[in-house]
């Protein structure tokens, strides 16, 4: 949208608007639709009004509107001085829910850049405004960003804590998508640990809920991690009885990404029930589809698998050049887990052709 574009649809939409409440409004249903554009011109007529000048509370949410605008928009300096100065002016008018929405949302800026102690600082502070007013709901999502700092950096027991604590809390809010969204969190987290049999209980629990509320993309989700806990636990049925009852409640796949990553899924299955020729088949399948929809992180599991089939067919020199290409693009895509199991396999590999 071009700025003249803009300052006419402003000028249309603010046509006889002058009272900073309805602008906050009007701004907040544009943000809604995904456009942060129209919305900022709105807010800085808000900003402006008089409303804004004699109450402080509607300057304030003004303020948090603007620095959510920014967000959007990754400007990541100006969004947090908006939520700053947001902050300030709800504290002096003592309202807490405000200040830590604020305090919250700048921890989330702070994370997404990796200063992951000040992102907790914030947290906690946030944390702090939140529990004064009981606020279940509020308290849940701060919570959940504090769990997910722990998880970056790599305290998974605290990170799982933090994210049982968070359940607790969502759940006394009664927000049933956000506890299926946690307990996929504490299921992928138990992944993480090794605790493929806790694991698989909770993406259980979280796959009630999606079927329930009927949330598709964590259904999807939900299958894919849940048989590859199966995997890894060596129950080749129960994984291939996931993966097959995947297939039929979502049926047609409309996500090439998530047909790919079922095919991955099954050819790991294939092979670990000996059929080697079955799971060549089917990965030779998926990597053209996914050199075809430029799935570029898929290309590098395919490529290990490729490899570690071909370890299993006798065949040496094929797999080496297989999993040497994956732990690259591995290493090129920052995925580690990928990475080091790439360079473990070409380690078995190396062992098994000098014997």
């Amino acid at each position: 949208m071009n700025v003249l574009m803009t300052k006419t649809m402003h000028s249309e939409l603010c046509s006889g608007i002058t009272d900073g409440h309805a602008l906050l409004d009007l701004a907040r249903g544009w943000l809604q639709q995904g456009n942060p554009i129209v919305a900022y011109e709105l807010l800085k007529s808000a900003i402006s009004s008089t409303e804004a000048e004699r109450d402080q509370s509607l300057r304030a949410r003004i303020l948090k509107e603007t620095g959510r605008v920014k967000m959007m928009q990754s400007e990541w300096e100006s969004s947090e001085a908006y939520y700053l100065e947001a902050q300030r002016v709800f504290v002096s008018v003592e309202d807490h829910k405000g200040a830590s929405e604020c305090a919250r949302n700048r921890a989330n800026l702070h994370f997404q850049k990796g200063a992951y102690h000040k992102a907790e600082d914030l947290c906690n502070q946030a944390l702090d405004w939140a529990s004064t007013i009981n606020d279940y709901e509020l308290r849940a999502t701060i919570l959940n960003t504090i769990a997910a700092i722990k998880s970056a950096t790599g305290e998974l027991q605290e990170a799982l804590k933090t994210f049982k604590l968070c359940l607790a809390d969502f759940q006394s809010a009664g927000n049933a998508i956000r506890q299926g969204n946690v307990l996929l969190n504490i299921g992928l987290t138990q992944t993480e640990m090794g605790d493929y049999g806790d694991a698989v209980i909770s993406l259980n629990q979280a796959l009630a809920i999606a079927l329930e509320v009927k949330d598709l993309t964590l259904v999807e989700i939900c299958y894919q991690n849940i048989s590859k806990c199966h995997l890894k636990l060596n129950d080749t049925i129960l994984a291939k009885s996931v993966i097959d009852t995947a297939r039929k409640i979502l049926p047609g796949l409309n996500s090439k990404a998530l047909e790919c990553e079922l095919n991955v899924i099954d050819a790991k299955i294939l092979r670990m029930m000996g059929n080697l020729s079955a799971a060549e088949e089917l990965l030779n399948k998926t990597h053209a589809m996914v050199m075809e929809h430029n799935l570029i992180a898929l290309t590098a599991d395919i490529l290990l698998e490729q490899g570690i089939v071909a370890r299993g067919q006798g065949t040496p020199e094929p797999a080496r050049v297989k999993l040497d290409a994956a732990a690259k693009l591995f290493q090129q895509l920052g995925i580690e887990r990928g990475f080091k199991d790439a360079v473990q396999a070409l380690n078995d590999l190396s062992r098994r052709t000098d014997a």
